[in-house]
């Protein structure tokens, strides 16, 4: 091998050990690659100059590590502790399939040091080894992003679907939004002629996506906020806008968690000494009722009673 062609050989190498956050020594290198440790030396330079043109990274020498790692911009690259908790709310959302979320979690977890990446591994082990994917079990990674692509495009589809009676429907949509919510990938959409408010279609229970090679145009001002949507949505169930006023008797912080419109409307203090609770009146706005009649009625007794306001 031509030394030119070993120093690239080396580089490439040593670039790829760094951006796995592995710590280089040289004298193991100069071992490794049958040179001297100055030869190292000089290929770190070169990589140093490299990153110093093209990325906000560096390469830097610690004593307490004994070797060089690449010292990344965390605005840019993830750390440990993003790494772990992206890995852990992976697992936790149960959202893919096994193959699916392994592959994530493996991608995720290479972009460690050697040492941390084993800690990592240790840490979610137990969870990924008993993973219970969803029944439906499909691949949905590129149906996502092949979704994504006709919302930014806006272009018109043609879904086949099954409902949940196990029914066959096909529909016309326009396409607004991907979101996720308790287990289950959701596409956003405006059903053809019937615009009053967004459906919401299961990605998984999706059978069919054809373009039918027509677009849309949505304006800035009445394009879909998919913040503002997520304010009044509950259990992905959709429907008119309204109004529930409730009295609840429980911890107000659940609440407002579960509904960002809820409004304190008053307070009441019910009982005398350590007997005594609070009940508070709130009103909320949601997209049709069935969602959130779904979770006052599994509050038991801490919901008082409510009141659907037409």
């Amino acid at each position: 091998m031509k030394d030119s062609e070993g120093k690239i050989f080396r580089i490439l190498k040593m670039i790829k050990r760094l951006e796995q956050k592995e710590v280089l020594n040289g004298e193991n290198l100069a071992n490794e690659f049958n040179v001297d440790v100055k030869t190292i030396q000089r290929d770190i330079k070169t990589l140093r100059d490299y990153l110093f043109e093209e990325s906000d990274s560096d390469i830097e020498y610690s004593r307490a590590k004994n070797g060089y790692y690449l010292k990344s911009n965390d605005k840019k690259s993830l750390t440990n502790e993003e790494i772990l908790a992206i890995s852990k709310i992976i697992l936790e959302s149960r959202a893919f399939n096994k193959d699916e979320t392994d592959n994530l979690i493996d991608k995720l977890i290479n972009q460690m040091s050697g040492n941390d990446r084993n800690l990592i591994k240790d840490l979610i082990s137990n969870e990924k080894f008993n993973y219970i994917p969803l029944q439906h079990g499909k691949d949905l990674l590129s149906v996502i992003w092949n979704l994504a692509q006709s919302v930014k495009n806006q272009k018109w589809l043609c879904l086949n679907y099954i409902t949940k009676s196990n029914e066959g429907r096909k529909y016309n949509v326009k396409p607004l939004s991907i979101m996720f919510s308790e287990y289950y990938f959701y596409l956003i959409a405006y059903i053809e002629d019937k615009e009053e408010y967004p459906a919401i279609f299961r990605i998984d229970r999706i059978t069919e996506i054809k373009d039918i090679n027509k677009k849309f145009k949505i304006n800035y001002l009445e394009k879909f906020k998919d913040g503002e949507f997520r304010k009044y949505i509950q259990f992905m169930h959709s429907g008119p806008l309204t109004k529930i006023k409730f009295r609840y008797r429980g911890y107000l912080e659940y609440v407002l968690d579960r509904f960002p419109t809820a409004e304190v409307l008053s307070e009441e203090v019910v009982g005398k000494g350590n007997s005594s609770y609070t009940v508070y009146t709130v009103s909320i706005e949601v997209y049709g009722n069935f969602g959130a009649e779904m979770w006052l009625r599994s509050q038991g007794d801490y919901v008082v009673d409510y009141e659907i306001l037409k």
